[in-house]
């Protein structure tokens, strides 16, 4: 999986930073969490393709989460999509997905599948991956959420398949696909004969607007990437726990407590010019830490 932060900025967007967007780019699939003001132009910069775009999570209806997603589904429309797109968010979205439509006097040809969550959950379900949710601590009702990869067939082994006389071609792509099959001879060769043990999925955990909480922790469990806001430095723990955010040294230390094996931090205060502190600060806790940046990508 790769994960592009489309914008890392909290409340305003600044000249370096746009507003909270994460796509992560899974086989060809793109998911979207949240879509602040200007997502799409962040989008195209990098490179992705709108046809791609399956799933858009919002976690909550601050403006700087969801003030890009009218003009991101009206430029779907222009570009003409046909295939359904899945909308997964918080209650209220629906509303304000209509009332945005009514006012803006606008129409969509494909078709939009909105679908609210107000308790933890599990949000989509497919044979590959799962995305759960979960609510998290802030001013008003907000969702993270985990997407989680199923585990997937072991590594082939061509050796063992050779010395068994499989001849090369469809039938070890249907082994890989965890099918039996007969060889003309007659003799039958299971998936577990020339594949090894099953090789765990990969879990990325989005912990947005959020005092540290249960919730967090769980969906942070053994993930192999955390993206947990630090809107402030631990200098501004008050101006945290007033506002209902997190500091840097907080998503530490949850990214400690849940077992993850990285941390990128996101969703900052736009006081703050020079994140490097804030790195610093956060590293003190869980070493294996980013500060995100705009256009950045990640392998997962």
């Amino acid at each position: 999986m790769r994960v592009v932060f489309l914008g890392t900025s909290s409340g305003t967007p600044t000249l370096a930073r746009y507003l909270s967007s994460v796509a992560v780019v899974r086989e060809g699939e793109i998911f979207l969490f949240d879509c602040g003001e200007g997502t799409q132009i962040r989008f195209r910069r990098a490179r992705l393709r709108f046809s791609r775009l399956e799933r858009i999570f919002i976690s909550h209806l601050h403006g700087d989460h969801v003030t890009g997603l009218m003009g991101l589904l009206m430029s779907l429309q222009m570009a003409e999509r046909v295939q359904p797109l899945y909308l997964h968010g918080p209650p209220g979205l629906q509303e304000y997905v209509l009332t945005c439509k009514r006012l803006l006097h606008t129409q969509f040809a494909y078709q939009l599948i909105v679908e609210e969550a107000g308790k933890a959950g599990v949000l989509c379900d497919t044979p590959e991956y799962y995305v759960e949710c979960a609510p998290l601590e802030h001013r008003l009702f907000t969702l993270g959420f985990a997407l989680q990869e199923k585990p997937r067939p072991g590594v082939f082994n061509v050796a063992v398949a050779q010395a068994l006389g499989i001849p090369e071609g469809p039938l070890y792509g249907r082994l890989q696909r965890g099918e039996t099959i007969v060889l003309e001879d007659g003799r039958t060769v299971r998936p577990e004969q020339v594949l090894g043990p099953p090789r765990p999925g990969k879990r990325i955990a989005y912990c947005p607007d959020t005092r540290p909480c249960e919730n967090a922790l769980a969906l942070a469990r053994n993930a192999d990437l955390l993206i947990h806001e630090g809107t402030f430095g631990a200098e501004l723990h008050a101006e945290a726990v007033r506002k209902t955010h997190a500091t840097v040294v907080e998503a530490a230390e949850i990214a400690k407590t849940a077992g993850a094996k990285r941390l990128v931090l996101t969703h900052f205060s736009p006081r703050y010019r020079d994140l490097e502190p804030l790195r610093q600060q956060a590293a003190a806790i869980f070493p294996h830490v980013t500060v995100a940046e705009d256009l950045m990508e990640i392998e997962v």
